[in-house]
């Protein structure tokens, strides 16, 4: 028998049975009995306790004497999600109804309306989850760009690590307006506010100066767009990178490892159950765009443990 696989489709079985029947969102708002679940929920009081007792091994529930809640681990990761329009509770449930007909949960792929409130509320809790991958992804930059583009910047928190790195470095962020909100926060968090400015609008329709940047920075943003747009997209960025200057792509562009492999294929589920379109790009693909634009000598940067940070990221660096 082989006893890992079985683990395996046990532990599935439990996540599975707790999100499919509301149990997972119910322990966010305890502490509660297993018995008052069981009531609120309709469901059998001694297989909730059971199923309850699984969730606190696994970290996703956590018990105080008879009571169970959402564990620490849990809340925290559920947070960016609470009160935005794509609950992380519901994404994972919505996949059998996925399987059947393809359709997502939500659309934060959708147009620039729809986009702004998907993320006004979610990336600055985001740019917890990656903020250290964003450090360490600056310190791996090989010199100090003095003027840095980040497009589709979110909370800022890849391009606000490099301003952090480099005192000379001064960071323009461009998004739609309600989310540059959360960048300026963030530049103001971290006390650089003085060497930020921003450039609000559609990244595909906002207009960018010419060769202005010695760095343009587009991070987990490709895979929102169809493989046309994005190549259109990075031939757009290109030309705001001035000679000598960079092109950085932060996206799910980990692989070659059985654990890469496996973080990219469960962030591609992930991305499809919330967008329409969304799809993760292949590093040879986004080569080949990079080329296209203009742009050569194209490095792969590994972040994370065995180079699969949160989501498979890893980073494509290019220069002109």
């Amino acid at each position: 028998m082989d006893a890992e696989l079985m683990d395996l489709f046990a532990t599935a079985s439990v996540i599975s049975a707790a999100q499919q029947t509301g149990l997972v969102r119910a322990l966010l708002s305890g502490p509660r009995t297993a018995e008052a679940y069981a009531g609120e929920l309709s469901l059998d009081p001694r297989a909730t306790r059971l199923v309850l007792n699984a969730l606190v091994t696994l970290d996703i529930a956590s018990r105080e004497g008879e009571a169970f809640s959402a564990s620490a681990r849990v809340k925290e990761f559920m947070q960016p999600w609470r009160d935005a329009n794509a609950p992380a509770q519901d994404l994972f449930s919505h996949t059998p109804a996925f399987l059947r007909t393809g359709e997502p949960v939500t659309r934060m792929d959708g147009d620039p309306k729809e986009r702004e409130a998907s993320y006004r509320d979610t990336v600055s809790s985001l740019a917890k989850l990656l903020e250290s991958s964003a450090r360490e992804l600056a310190a791996k930059l090989p010199e100090a760009p003095a003027r840095v583009l980040d497009v589709g910047c979110g909370s800022g928190v890849w391009s606000l690590a490099i301003a952090e790195r480099f005192p000379s470095t001064h960071v323009t962020g461009q998004d739609l307006p309600a989310v540059l909100e959360s960048f300026l926060a963030r530049a103001d968090s971290l006390k650089l506010r003085d060497r930020v400015a921003t450039i609000p609008g559609d990244m595909n329709a906002v207009s960018l100066p010419a060769g202005a940047f010695d760095l343009v920075v587009i991070a987990n943003v490709l895979r929102l767009e169809p493989k046309e747009r994005a190549a259109s997209l990075l031939g757009k960025l290109a030309a705001a990178v001035a000679p000598g200057g960079a092109l950085l792509i932060v996206d799910a562009l980990a692989g070659g490892t059985k654990e890469r492999e496996k973080a990219r294929a469960l962030y591609a589920l992930n991305l499809s159950l919330r967008t329409k379109g969304g799809q993760v790009h292949s590093p040879a693909e986004m080569t080949a765009w990079l080329g296209a634009a203009g742009l050569g000598s194209v490095k792969s940067i590994d972040l994370g443990e065995g180079g699969a940070g949160p989501g498979a990221t890893g980073a494509l660096l290019a220069r002109r």
